[in-house]
């Protein structure tokens, strides 16, 4: 049985452009190995944290909702646990529709 999922990414907000467009690769690539696709996915851009993370007082916050079987949020909790560029992230069953858009998207900083 598949659920919907989401999950939230803080990234390190200095990574230059093709760092930043080789993480969206790897996680794509770890999405399509484990033949899940995200359904739904927004940049919230970069935000100021209200504690710092390892030295980080912003962060770059990319959101995705997607479809998957109960046993993949582990997997990518493991992947994004080793990803030096993830400040950090959370996974939660989501109640939303897949392609819902989110409130955050339209706030400021």
């Amino acid at each position: 049985m598949s659920n919907i999922y989401e999950t939230t990414i803080i990234v390190k907000p200095d990574l230059a452009n093709d760092q930043l467009k080789s993480l969206n690769t790897s996680i794509d690539h770890f999405f399509s190995d484990n033949n899940v696709t995200i359904g739904y996915r927004e940049d919230w851009g970069i935000k100021n944290l209200k504690t710092s993370i390892k030295n980080y007082s912003k962060g770059s916050f990319k959101f995705m909702r997607f479809n998957s079987k109960s046993d993949f949020p582990k997997k990518l909790d493991g992947f994004l646990k080793f990803n030096t560029d993830c400040l950090r992230f959370i996974i939660i069953k989501s109640s939303n529709e897949l392609e819902e858009i989110t409130p955050q998207i339209n706030k400021d900083n």
